[in-house]
């Protein structure tokens, strides 16, 4: 069967407060029967999100700044596929702007 197109104009929607100073996202989709999800993350200048595990992985692409992660750091137009059950505390010097999708919510580790 067919399925309908999701079409999402992220402008409209409201930032919303992480659990981490300085960092928010938007949800641009979510289905609450797989925990499938995509969402915009955005980190402010020396923002740092707590430690935590992807049981399915997760992808990631840096539409605007850099990103620190596992060593290394992630500039504009960089992508990253992180493997199920893989875990780390990202962090932007610079501040920075991801588009995420997640085939399962996250584990935190630690807040």
């Amino acid at each position: 069967m067919a399925q309908d197109s999701l079409m999402v104009d992220s402008g409209s929607l409201p930032w919303r407060e992480s659990p981490y100073a300085g960092v928010r996202w938007k949800k641009l989709a979510f289905d609450p029967e797989t925990g499938r999800s995509a969402i915009l993350l955005q980190f402010e200048p020396g923002a740092r999100y707590g430690a935590h595990r992807h049981p399915r992985g997760e992808q990631y692409f840096v539409l605007e700044g850099a990103l620190e992660d596992g060593g290394q750091t992630w500039s504009q137009g960089s992508y990253v596929d992180h493997p199920p059950g893989s875990s780390h505390t990202p962090s932007s010097e610079k501040g920075c702007l991801l588009f995420v999708t997640l085939a399962a919510p996250i584990e935190v580790l630690a807040r």
